[in-house]
């Protein structure tokens, strides 16, 4: 699978961007949210409106890394077999998909809702991440479950070590966990924000740091 070395700092950056999408999206900027501008539990868009700041899409901001760092992973992994270009060709299909769903969202959120608070309120409901039932929510979800299969079918590209079979069993785990919240969207309106989302939510963030750093040292530490 070690077809030269630019392939493999190619890997190594993208993990390294995931990685730090998800610490710098998840604990570090949720955190500052938290301790500087912090938006109470849904109510109305009013009370949204009257407690927002620019840095709550910190999280958002940052998020942009998770996605992008995705499109360059996929297309950088090398491939050790014919046959298992079909896997690499699918995975760059739904990698786009979800990067696009994504990116949407995040724009929505980042550069749309600050513009529209005053003169369009009922959008903002509707867009907004703090609204558990809001569009942005599905996009979100959904954005991720099809990532979430991205990751699937590049799980058998990482077959030709220990540590690169247990990256490719974690990836397998990573879709059946962002499919699982893809599913629930529809079904249980608003479950992403109740307790059992939030576990759900924290455990897909330390997954995915797992599965970066595991790729960072079979990539970068011992290959470089």
């Amino acid at each position: 699978m070690h077809s030269g070395s630019k392939p493999i700092q190619h890997v190594s950056i993208a993990a390294a961007l995931i990685l730090a999408g998800v610490i710098l999206s998840g604990p570090v900027a949720v955190g500052i949210v938290e301790i500087f501008a912090p938006q109470p539990a849904w109510q109305d868009v009013s009370t949204f409106i009257s407690h927002y700041s620019w840095l709550q899409t910190l999280p958002y901001l940052f998020g942009f890394l998770i996605a992008g760092g995705f499109v360059v992973l996929v297309g950088s992994v090398p491939v050790s077999r014919d046959d298992h270009r079909v896997y690499r060709r699918a995975a760059s299909s739904f990698t786009t998909v979800a990067a696009g769903l994504i990116y949407f969202n995040y724009v929505l959120q980042v550069a749309f809702i600050p513009i529209a608070l005053e003169d369009h309120p009922a959008i903002v409901a509707a867009t907004t991440m703090a609204n558990p039932a809001s569009l942005g929510w599905a996009l979100e979800m959904i954005g991720y479950g099809v990532l979430g299969i991205a990751t699937a079918l590049l799980a058998p590209l990482f077959n030709e070590s220990a540590r690169q079979r247990l990256i490719g069993r974690l990836m397998l785990l990573n879709c059946a966990v962002s499919v699982l919240g893809a599913v629930l969207v529809p079904i249980y309106p608003g479950w992403v924000l109740t307790p059992f989302g939030m576990v759900l939510g924290a455990g897909w963030n330390i997954l995915v740091a797992v599965i970066m750093i595991l790729i960072l040292r079979e990539f970068r530490f011992r290959h470089a």
